[in-house]
């Protein structure tokens, strides 16, 4: 086992020199290529002062100059921040302000910053930094969809093990060519590419999937026999294909799925038109990376489920005291963690940390139970659970048995205060409309009915032109109850 990823590539580069590590449009490289340009970019960053413990803020994108910086980073126990690749200067004031960086690179120069292109081919290489496998290695910014971004602190031996988790419970070999379809600045997109590189396999980086032809020619020109993609990407490419994803994805050896559950309704899809295909639905955070897998092609049985923890991982129920508990479907509780993928903390912040994180465990926002077997489902996080007239209400089980009602293209959940003051809050559904369908939302409720208990049933259904999502395909509830108050203001002036 090796101490940090970009030691492994550097192994790979020897013994398997020649073979492919990364494609993308417009460059194809082998592990030596890589190799040559890591110390490339470790010696510039050098000149330049880079040296164990600086901190870099990198600019991502889907090319082989972006994997190189990075790993040459590493390389010198320097350590990244990376940002997603539109960022500028302005955007990422308070960020430079909270982290102090030695050097910042952009995709573009700016006033302040370096930009890929103003480094060039070097001859000179130089030796691996002096760091060991607990130093910290990245910082990761959150989303941000429960409050301010927060630094997520990752050493060598936490991306390692995240590495390994992939690896195993995703059941990831050498001789995969993978197709990576997701931003690099979060952590699905990030954690998969560290994943391949460990593994000594081949990445072919794409960026997003609105172009089916480009997915396609990728998929075909470069033999890709593995796709990694959110929910949320899925669900436009099944559209964009007329719902005929066999016919785009149908040589594909296995798809995994991450950063939400993947809806009931697609499981069902993927399992008629995808057979032979391995489907994967995979679980982690930013804190904690893939510590859950689902195989589910071979469990249909369990098709709610996110998964079983992979090898080398715990996970348990526990109260809000952190109380270990016997959870079920009605009696749920915040999943535990703990494994060597867990964080070493929050950048500057020890009070948020202490929150979630005690020797070594991780307690999640997120809420669940788990079966006899193992197997734990999401009820939802923290905020987003709904309490409603003492009973506390999943938005993610209305949202599944919503999208299996024809016509329902999309939809999201939100608990809203209840005005009467009589229970609280209540649900209310957001839903968006197939092309060609009109859904009747009193029909739709009367569905809802029968499938739900009565308490679950929305309040109101709102049909909108498109759910809001933030930059890697999860639901904006945030977003959409500013939607809900500006529209109940408005109405209330109307009054």
């Amino acid at each position: 086992m090796f101490g940090s990823v970009v030691e492994a590539v550097m192994h790979f580069a020897e013994q398997l020199c020649n073979k492919t590590a990364i494609v993308t449009d417009n460059s194809e490289i082998t592990y030596n290529d890589l190799k040559q340009g890591i110390l490339s970019y470790a010696s510039q960053l050098s000149e330049r002062g880079i040296k164990n413990g600086d901190k870099v803020i990198l600019a991502s994108n889907h090319t082989v100059q972006f994997v190189e910086m990075y790993c040459a980073v590493h390389w010198l126990g320097a350590v990244n921040v990376v940002v997603e690749k539109k960022a500028s200067i302005k955007s990422l004031s308070q960020l430079i302000e909270s982290i102090s960086p030695k050097l910042i690179i952009l995709n573009q120069a700016e006033i302040g910053a370096d930009c890929y292109d103003s480094f060039t081919v070097s001859d000179f290489t130089i030796t691996k930094g002096n760091y060991e496998p607990g130093s910290l290695a990245d910082i990761l910014f959150t989303t941000g969809t429960t409050g301010m971004p927060k630094g997520v602190m990752l050493s060598h031996r936490n991306e390692v093990a995240g590495a390994l988790n992939v690896i195993t419970g995703g059941e990831m070999s050498q001789q995969d060519i993978n197709l990576l379809t997701m931003p690099l600045h979060h952590a699905f997109g990030l954690t998969t590419l560290r994943a391949v590189l460990y593994n000594g396999g081949t990445v072919v980086l794409q960026d997003g999937v609105a172009s089916v032809k480009k997915i396609n020619e990728n998929i075909h020109v470069h033999s890709c026999n593995t796709i990694y993609m959110v929910p949320a990407a899925l669900r436009v490419l099944y559209f964009q294909t007329r719902q005929r994803l066999d016919l785009l994805l149908g040589d594909i050896e296995k798809i995994e799925f991450c950063t939400a559950p993947l809806d009931k309704k697609m499981r069902l899809v993927l399992s008629e038109q995808l057979k032979g295909t391995r489907l994967y639905n995979s679980y982690g955070a930013t804190e904690s990376a893939r510590t859950v897998y689902m195989r589910l092609d071979k469990n249909p049985e369990k098709i709610t489920a996110i998964g079983r923890a992979v090898e080398n991982v715990s996970i348990w129920i526990v109260d809000d005291d952190r109380r270990k508990i016997d959870s079920s479907k009605t009696h749920f509780g915040h999943l535990a963690i703990r494994g060597n993928m867990n964080m070493m903390g929050y950048y500057n912040d020890p009070k948020t940390t202490q929150s979630v994180l005690s020797k070594g465990i991780f307690y999640s926002e997120d809420l669940g139970y788990m079966d006899k077997d193992g197997y734990i489902y999401l009820i939802g996080r923290n905020n987003d659970v709904i309490n409603t007239g003492g009973e506390k209400v999943s938005p993610l089980e209305i949202e599944n048995t919503a999208l299996e009602y024809i016509g329902v293209r999309e939809c999201a959940c939100i608990g809203v205060e209840d005005m009467r003051g009589i229970l609280g809050y209540i649900p209310v559904l957001y839903i968006t409309e197939e092309t060609g369908h009109t859904v009747d939302v009193g029909n739709l409720k009367k569905y809802l009915e029968g499938h739900l208990e009565h308490y679950k049933v929305p309040h109101e259904i709102i049909v909108i032109d498109e759910i809001p999502k933030n930059q890697i395909g999860k639901i904006d509830r945030g977003s959409l109850k500013k939607i809900w108050e500006v529209n109940t203001e408005d109405k209330g002036e109307c009054s």
